[in-house]
């Protein structure tokens, strides 16, 4: 097996770190609010009965989720066209407004609606996945390229609940025991006392957003021929600094020209119709010969690229991707583009996202919980809660996210070099089950229910489960991504990975709201454990489908990719 310093030699590290920090806000914005939304819907006064409010945190987080499920295919096809740079920015931009909306929302209908706006607004996961298939050449990279981005959505998981529970930026309001408040600071706070923390977030998406704008390179084959002005800005930021330019600026710099007389008036049409599958790699040698029109520096330089790296595949004659996939619902039955192999990927991706969003947002729902000893009685009873505040629930959800992090840094490379991606998938999707089962009987080792039990022992449990659960997500959604990549034909991969994640995004939509009325209609009988039996069962579904996958060989069907 190879070492992990020959595994990663050529590994295009400046670009990845400029997609990491592009990754990395937008988790943040997502958990940030996970320690305070129960508030949050408590504070908006839509309900008298605590027991309802876990009705609407899953109408809070289905409304991102369907509103991202509508647009997310929208927003790869058109990454497809304009390139992936500029959808990224823009949905960099749509998150931090529509985060500030949220933090001020003063009731529930004005909060739903900024989430929805957040969910329509960024389609960013999908094109970022498909950015770094682009980047990443070598097959040897993948595994550790596509590990970076849940790796980063674990680190968001530390810092975006740490914001979102600190009593600095978020103050729930209580009925009694509040610190009156003295400073200008305090009074906005107490105004808005779940803005402060939105704000925060929202600042971070927009150094993203110029991180993104001066350093990220264009990926897709066409639009990346064009000029960018922001990359040149960024490069002569790097030279002052003391670092080397882009190697696409240079190019971008060559293929600028100034318009003169001499100029083809055809030359944009020409440019525009060069297929980006041409710039797909392959072995054969074709010719140029229905380049029978004048071409300019721009058009002649898409042919030396190609020409210098292998050999073109198709030219003006042949149909574009954003043409192949134009009608929505034709390139959905065209087995080319979704074969049966990428449709179970994709569902088996669709019960992984759903069960593993339904314990990311209700676990600290029933944290939250209020704890009601007089209702216990086990195994088959209990109602409410374990009582946590926010600060104590953030600090579950980034302890458990950094538990994320140090499995997919140190545990995953390992498993990588001697494990096949679909060997991990299986052997993770074994433990989500055992977590779900046992959630809610940590409820049972409370010693206000049992005297005999220690104080930590109910504390302890929660974070074992919570933890089994988030080592299992680190290893599982790596994999996943990377299954559906190698399973999709190369000029196809943006909208199949738009797909994939509209797909997830339906089973974060689905999942709250269906989960929302589970708990409350369990919770209300004083059969609470009965909702997250039923996760358990969804989880081992999920297993069993894993273990029917097998890995796709994408050396084996490099045909696929003149299709």
């Amino acid at each position: 097996m190879p070492s992990f310093r020959e595994q990663m030699k050529g590994f295009p590290l400046w670009q990845m770190t400029v997609i990491c920090i592009i990754r990395f806000s937008e988790p943040i914005a997502f958990t940030s609010l996970f320690p305070y939304v129960y508030f949050m819907i408590r504070d908006f006064h839509i309900v008298d009965d605590p027991a309802k409010i876990s009705k609407y945190t899953g109408y809070m987080g289905a409304s991102f989720a369907f509103a991202q499920f509508l647009c997310c295919i929208h927003w790869g096809r058109l990454s497809d066209r304009i390139g992936r740079k500029p959808v990224l920015l823009l949905g960099l931009l749509g998150t931090a407004t529509s985060l500030l909306i949220f933090g001020f929302s003063t009731n529930f209908y004005m909060a739903i609606t900024a989430r929805t706006l957040m969910g329509a607004l960024n389609g960013n996961i999908a094109v970022l996945q498909t950015m770094v298939g682009e980047v990443v050449k070598e097959r040897r990279h993948q595994s550790m390229a596509f590990s970076c981005l849940p790796l980063l959505w674990n680190v968001g998981c530390v810092v975006g609940p740490s914001i979102g529970g600190s009593r600095i930026f978020t103050r729930p309001k209580m009925s009694s025991g509040d610190v009156k408040s003295l400073g200008s600071y305090d009074r906005f706070v107490e105004k808005h006392p779940y803005a402060m923390s939105n704000v925060v977030v929202a600042c971070l998406l927009l150094f993203s957003f110029v991180v993104g704008l001066l350093f990220l390179e264009e990926t897709q084959p066409k639009a990346k021929l064009k000029y960018d002005y922001g990359l040149a800005f960024g490069d002569r930021i790097l030279i002052v600094l003391g670092f080397s330019p882009s190697a696409q600026s240079k190019k971008s710099e060559d293929i600028q020209e100034t318009p003169s007389e001499t100029t083809p008036l055809t030359s944009d049409a020409i440019y525009d119709s060069i297929d980006e599958s041409a710039f797909e790699e392959d072995d054969d040698d074709r010719s140029i010969s229905s380049f029978d029109q004048p071409l300019t520096r721009r058009t002649s330089l898409a042919i030396i690229r190609r020409y210098s790296s292998s050999s073109l595949q198709r030219t003006t004659t042949n149909t574009s991707v954003f043409d192949e996939t134009k009608s929505i619902f034709k390139a959905f039955r065209n087995k080319k583009i979704f074969s049966n192999k990428v449709r179970a990927t994709i569902l088996a991706y669709f019960c992984l996202s759903f069960h593993a969003l339904v314990h990311s947002e209700f676990l600290p729902v029933f944290l939250a919980g209020k704890f009601q000893p007089e209702s216990l009685q086990f195994p088959w009873h209990y109602k409410g809660g374990m009582s946590w505040e926010t600060s104590r629930i953030g600090s579950l959800l980034s302890t458990t996210g950094f538990g994320g992090c140090f499995i997919i840094i140190v545990v995953f490379p390992i498993l990588d070099r001697h494990m096949r991606n679909i060997d991990v998938l299986r052997i993770a999707s074994v433990v989500f089950p055992v977590a779900y089962l046992l959630v809610p009987y940590t409820i049972f080792t409370r010693p206000e229910y049992e005297p005999k039990f220690p104080s930590w022992l109910s504390t302890a449990g929660v974070y074992t489960c919570a933890s089994f659960q988030s080592a299992a997500a680190a290893l599982s959604f790596p994999q996943m991504v990377i299954l559906v990549y190698r399973a999709t034909i190369p000029k196809h991969r943006a909208f199949v990975n738009s797909t994939a994640i509209s797909c997830t995004a339906l089973a974060r939509c689905v999942a709250p709201l269906l989960w929302g009325a589970l708990m409350s209609f369990f919770d209300s009988r004083g059969v609470g454990q009965v909702s997250w039996n039923i996760l358990a069962v969804i989880a081992l579904f999920t297993s069993i489908l894993a273990f029917k996958l097998d890995e796709y060989d994408e050396d084996l069907h490099r045909d696929d990719q003149m299709a």
